[in-house]
């Protein structure tokens, strides 16, 4: 686990620009506060920076002929098969991931990312080629944004990392608002001009003023032959698979809500290891609501006798303004998740303290088809399904967004914005001439949550965990089971007439009967009455502020309304909160990395 950067420049020697160069390595910290690696030439810098939990050694690799430079590569995430890697490349035993991805490359050139496998992110300058590759797991998960330069590049696995560059500069445009506001963007782009996401499955190649995506790794539409029996048997199979090589080399430990995805995972882990494995469920202290997980979380560490503990985090510390600094420069994006994202950066710290890799249940929603709720025969999408949800509560620009002005909204055109997203998200969907009408929608359910909503869920736990010092690591976002269990029907997937059938299935001998029957709840919120005063005081303070960068964007009436009633927070159970909660989350974001609105 780490955090990687660098700079490719034909016209200048970086390595006169050494203030430059550590202020890139310096905004690596929030990602990973280890030790740094460099490296350097004329041309070209690339650098690593370590978590100080990582047993890994350094992310960065040079491969040297006839005392010059053949390329260079970094190497944020981790492998799962380093080992077999290095045993097919002939690579001296110990060899680290870096040196592995740099052998990799040597000997199947970009074509290397199709063989490697874990949540990752990779850059390789080519010395002799003078040119660098990009590239990115299939499923997203680590971080890698960059942008063109002159005729060079910069990458980095932070944002602001890019922006703070001399040759660049913060912008963002009513398209670019239009993405931060929705929290939807295509494949590869970014809210701020000029700025690009290497996109999951792909790798990018970067020479000159030449610039080529590759893809290498995308879902697929086939035909689903086998039976119920065999479908259930190939998953657990395929889960099983993915829980043995996350876990490879490490004492087990999960993130344990109770629910039924990080439960089934506990047994799972418990079995294939025959090792009691470390579980930690989220507590709230000083008088806040208890959590809903407890119980369910409490009869699982009886059932699998693991090393349980409850991490407690108090109210006060969702309002701390350090706390709020590290889970902003964490998530890189604005949102309006608010404790929903400080709890988990909390908890994920406090985990750290007990081990430096942990599994988590998410995407288990997502890949066992129940995200959406049950999806009815002859239903149309009109919209991506989870902004349907906001626009029950009348946020048609999506969650979040009840306090921007209604006018700026339409100047910007942020519902035609979303329209326009969601057909060439919907244009992108795999499908098979053959489907069925209720196949068909299932499968454009789980192709937009894979592509376009992900980066709300996963992408957003591994930031906050990586920047508590936690590497998380998701078995159920296994690309060899989202391929597979793309192609079962639906009717499939609710068989006995519940969300997740098939995992409840294959789960009847790992968890207590308590969690195969318990509902689905959503990550636990705290209803202190002093966090909701504390978010109304920062509104206040927000709305005096002239100088606020967020503050022309918003309907003032309405947020000047909340500010003087806090219990108005509570509209919709949390969807009121989130909308103060973006508004600031928002203004903090514009004001951290400088930008400049051209509307």
């Amino acid at each position: 686990m780490g955090a990687i950067t660098g700079w490719t420049d034909p016209a200048r020697d970086v390595r006169e620009a050494d203030a430059t160069v550590a202020q890139l390595i310096a905004y690596l910290t929030p990602r990973a506060r280890g030790a740094a690696s460099l490296w350097s030439d004329r041309e070209a810098m690339l650098a690593h920076r370590a978590d100080p939990t990582s047993s890994e050694g350094t992310g960065l690799a040079e491969f040297r002929e006839d005392d010059r430079t053949i390329a260079v590569a970094v190497l944020d995430g981790y492998l799962q098969n380093t080992e077999d890697l290095a045993g097919a490349l002939g690579a001296e035993r110990g060899a680290g991931p870096a040196d592995v991805l740099l052998r990799g490359y040597l000997a199947w050139g970009t074509a290397v990312a199709e063989r490697l496998e874990g949540n990752f992110a990779f850059a390789v300058w080519d010395a002799r080629a003078r040119r660098l590759v990009l590239g990115r797991d299939r499923i997203g998960i680590t971080p890698l944004h960059y942008a063109r330069a002159d005729d060079g590049t910069l990458f980095s696995s932070d944002l602001a990392a890019m922006v703070a560059h001399p040759l660049l500069r913060a912008e963002m445009d009513a398209e670019g608002l239009c993405a931060a506001i929705t929290q939807i963007r295509p494949p590869g782009r970014s809210a701020l001009r000029g700025v690009r996401e290497v996109p999951a499955g792909c790798v990018v190649v970067l020479s000159g003023a030449h610039e080529e995506v590759r893809r290498y790794w995308t879902l697929e539409a086939r035909p689903h032959e086998d039976d119920l029996d065999a479908t259930l048997a190939r998953v657990r199979e395929l889960v099983e698979d993915a829980v043995t090589r996350d876990l490879r080399g490490i004492h087990p430990a999960i993130l344990l809500s109770g629910g039924l995805d990080s439960s089934a995972l506990t047994g799972w882990a418990t079995r294939l290891t025959a090792r009691s494995p470390r579980t930690f469920t989220v507590a709230f202290g000083d008088g806040a609501a208890a959590v809903p997980d407890r119980p369910y979380s409490q009869a699982v560490a009886r059932m699998w006798d693991t090393e349980h503990r409850e991490v407690l985090v108090r109210p006060q510390e969702l309002s701390d303004p350090v706390v709020l600094a590290a889970v902003l420069a964490a998530k890189d994006y604005p949102c309006p998740f608010g404790d929903k994202n400080i709890t988990p950066y909390l908890f994920s710290r406090r985990v750290a303290e007990h081990t430096a890799v942990a599994l988590s249940g998410e995407a288990a929603d997502t890949v066992f088809g129940s995200l959406g709720g049950r999806i009815k025969d002859g239903y149309e999408l009109s919209t991506f399904p989870w902004v349907e949800k906001a626009w029950k509560w009348g946020a048609r620009s999506g969650l979040g967004t009840g306090l921007f002005d209604p006018k700026l909204l339409a100047e910007i055109g942020s519902e035609a914005y979303l329209a326009l997203r969601f057909r060439e998200a919907l244009d992108e969907v795999p499908c098979l001439p053959s489907d069925p009408q209720l196949n068909r929608l299932g499968r454009q359910y789980d192709y937009l949550t894979v592509t376009r909503m992900l980066d709300q869920a996963i992408n957003h736990s591994e930031r906050l965990a990586a920047a508590a010092g936690l590497q998380l690591r998701y078995p159920f976002s296994d690309h060899r089971l989202f391929s597979y269990l793309y192609n079962v029907p639906v009717e499939m997937k609710w068989y006995d007439g519940r969300g997740k059938s098939l995992l409840r299935t294959l789960a009847r001998d790992l968890v207590p009967e308590s969690v195969l029957s318990r509902p689905k709840v959503p990550y636990p919120i705290t209803y202190a009455s002093r966090y909701k005063a504390a978010l109304a005081a920062r509104l206040r303070g927000l709305l005096d502020d002239s100088d606020a960068p967020v503050r022309p964007l918003l309907d003032i009436a309405a947020a000047r309304r909340i500010a003087a009633d806090p219990d108005l927070l509570d509209r919709g159970g949390w969807f009121g909160r989130a909308d103060v909660e973006f508004a600031l989350n928002l203004d903090a974001w514009l004001r951290r990395l400088r930008v400049h609105l051209r509307l």
